[in-house]
C-alpha cells in the first residue's frame, strides 16, 4: 500500500529584500506548526534558514546582514 503525503505550498517573501521563496512542506505539519507547535518540531525537513523566513519573514542573506554569521 503507498501512502501519499497532502503537501501545502508556502510562498514567502523576505520582509527586507522581497526576496520570494515557495516552500513546499506537508500539510499535517504546516498546520501543526499553525496551531502553535514549534517550527522544528512541525516541519523538521526544513533547514535553519527556511524556518527563520517563516518566522520571522527574513531570507538567509538578510539575517546574516543584520546579526553577522554564525561562526
Amino acid at each position: 500500500m503507498v501512502m501519499h503525503t497532502e503537501l501545502t505550498e508556502i510562498e514567502t517573501e523576505c520582509n527586507i529584500c522581497h526576496n520570494k521563496l515557495t516552500l513546499i512542506v506537508p500539510t499535517e505539519g504546516f498546520e501543526a506548526w499553525m496551531k502553535g507547535e514549534y517550527v522544528q518540531d512541525a516541519l523538521p525537513m526544513l533547514n535553519p534558514a527556511e524556518r527563520e523566513l517563516l518566522i520571522s519573514g527574513t531570507c538567509e542573506p538578510c539575517f546574516d546582514s543584520l546579526f553577522g554569521e554564525e561562526n
